[in-house]
């Protein structure tokens, strides 16, 4: 079993200054947040408290919605779709992709756009649907999709 910390006020409050300087927004619901050794971030409820975990056998805990490295933070798909869900209006770096570049983007395929000079983590929509999360580094929109959520029925 992989050990998870509780993030405390301070700490949380540092990630939520990546999520906006990142994405314009952070999760508004009230949420405990676990993070892995390896920057894994998690949501669950706060409900947990109540029970006693050393009883349970568990593999994982919570929704993981995004990869913390030192100050760049990319959000899960499960992530960036729970992010657009409750802070839609507050969102930034949103890029809209047409059918053609949907379909590339679900078969793994890295896609050239020119969306400036400067290397950003970006939220990926389709006909108002946010659908992931990718960077965008000189001029191509590297595609982090895992090989799980790829096919060719998706669109």
């Amino acid at each position: 079993m992989q050990t998870l910390t509780i993030l405390n006020t301070r700490d949380i409050k540092k990630i939520r200054q990546l999520f906006e300087d990142t994405y314009g927004s952070f999760f508004t619901e009230d949420y405990a947040y676990l993070q892995s050794k390896d920057g894994r971030l998690s949501l669950i409820n706060k409900g947990i408290a109540k029970i006693d975990l050393q009883k349970l056998r568990v593999d994982k805990f919570g929704l993981y919605v995004a990869e913390i490295k030192g100050s760049s933070v990319r959000l899960s798909k499960e992530g960036a779709q729970l992010l657009a869900k409750e802070a839609r209006d507050r969102l930034k770096n949103i890029v809209e992709l047409d059918s053609r570049e949907i379909k590339a983007y679900f078969h793994g395929i890295d896609l050239r756009k020119d969306l400036g000079a400067e290397a950003k983590f970006i939220l990926i929509e389709y006909k108002g649907d946010i659908v992931g999360c990718s960077k965008y580094k000189d001029g191509v929109i590297l595609n982090y999709l895992p090989k799980i959520h790829r096919g060719e029925v998706i669109v």
